[in-house]
């Protein structure tokens, strides 16, 4: 009765984990959440120009449709960024859109046919791998040669007549790491013009001094065939209000504008409208978002180091740490020993074979919160280690 297009059907690892941790919780076992890549702590909120926004636009009776593409002054503003960030944009090349994940199933949806193949990160992102399954493609993973290089001899080794798009995240999803060999990655793509990039820059903002980030979009020479997948959900802490944005030349931001008219009509127009001035909001939101981030994950970091058998890297950017668990001890059974004693995070091996042997957890929680979690799961990491 159903497509066979669903025989791959699945939740996804991560989200599974969650559901575990959520039938405990309701089970009457209290739970520390740090498997969820959301702002756990209510003291990140969005900014307040942004709530008052919403606010002002249901009491005018902004709850009409709105251009499928997103309102004007929005894309206006949104190409304004994109410029700050090294692209240079212009209004039409920008589609608002429901988020980074609608993002990603979009650009897959327009740009490939059964058999193409698609170039993915491992580790990765899991919904990258779910569409273009769907899509009847053929994945192949790039490996890295270390947490923040991508391996391009191996990149150019998989590319042939049949790849379509090379998908790349930076920071990276699980691991918080910057990619930081774009150089190299633009010197092999830019021989392959037939390849499309998607650069997944959900996380851009959520970056750690003294590192920056860099967009493969900036350089000239590839600009024309990349598509730019971001979100104002991390920045602003709206992950619930669902928007975000694709960044594509002229003529491909037209084909998402119709995929998105006949899916999803457009975004809300009060959510639109409080984007809109959360990308006006003063420096000081930024920078008290990123000392309260800083904080946490060096308190988190801090525990971590006391362990005598994790070892970490400290993230570069967003809100994930990816301690690499020790020998002997797998990633899915760390998981279930740690939600034995209250403590929910995601399996390294959600990601992708190259995750397994860690965990990835995240530090947006209350302080004692966060301190209580993370020695509990040194404790239990410890202990298993013998």
């Amino acid at each position: 009765m159903l497509s066979d297009r669903l025989a791959h059907f699945e939740l996804p690892p991560q989200w599974s984990t969650m559901r575990e941790a959520a039938m405990l919780e309701e089970s009457g076992k209290q739970i520390i959440h740090m498997e969820k890549g959301d702002y756990a702590s209510l003291e990140f909120k969005p900014p307040r120009e942004a709530m008052e926004a919403m606010r002002t636009s249901l009491e005018q009776g902004y709850v009409r449709y709105s251009p499928g593409a997103g309102i004007r002054p929005l894309r206006e503003a949104i190409a304004q960024e994109m410029i700050k960030r090294g692209r240079p944009t212009i209004p039409e090349e920008i589609i608002v859109n429901p988020g980074a994940k609608f993002g990603i199933a979009s650009t897959f949806l327009l740009f490939l046919n059964d058999g193409d193949e698609v170039i993915m990160p491992n580790p990765g992102y899991p919904p990258d791998e779910f569409w273009a399954r769907y899509l009847r493609a053929t994945i192949k993973h790039v490996a890295f040669r270390d947490p923040r290089n991508v391996d391009v001899e191996q990149l150019e080794k998989l590319i042939t007549p049949r790849t379509k798009l090379v998908i790349l995240n930076s920071p990276q999803r699980p691991n918080g790491q910057l990619i930081e060999n774009n150089d190299e990655i633009a010197e092999v793509l830019v021989r392959y013009p037939h390849v499309v990039i998607v650069s997944d820059e959900i996380f851009s903002k959520i970056v750690y001094p003294p590192y920056q980030h860099s967009s493969l979009s900036s350089y000239p020479e590839l600009k024309n065939r990349t598509v730019v997948i971001n979100t104002f959900s991390k920045t602003f802490v709206m992950t619930g209000l669902r928007i975000g944005w694709v960044a594509a030349p002229v003529d491909i931001a037209q084909k998402f504008d119709i995929l998105l008219q006949n899916s999803f009509t457009n975004i809300c127009t009060v959510i639109q409208e409080a984007a809109l001035e959360a990308l006006k909001a003063p420096q000081s939101y930024y920078e008290e978002l990123m000392a309260n981030l800083t904080r946490k994950r060096n308190l988190a970091w801090d525990i971590l180091s006391t362990s005598k058998h994790l070892s970490v890297d400290n993230t570069q950017g967003s809100f994930y740490l990816f301690p690499r668990l020790p020998e002997g001890l797998s990633d899915r059974e760390a998981v279930h020993l740690l939600l034995n004693e209250g403590v929910a995070v995601v399996p390294g091996s959600a990601f992708g074979s190259a995750g397994a042997g860690h965990i990835r957890l995240t530090f947006t929680l209350e302080d004692e919160i966060l301190e209580e979690g993370i020695q509990r799961l040194v404790n239990v990491i410890d202990q298993a280690a013998g």
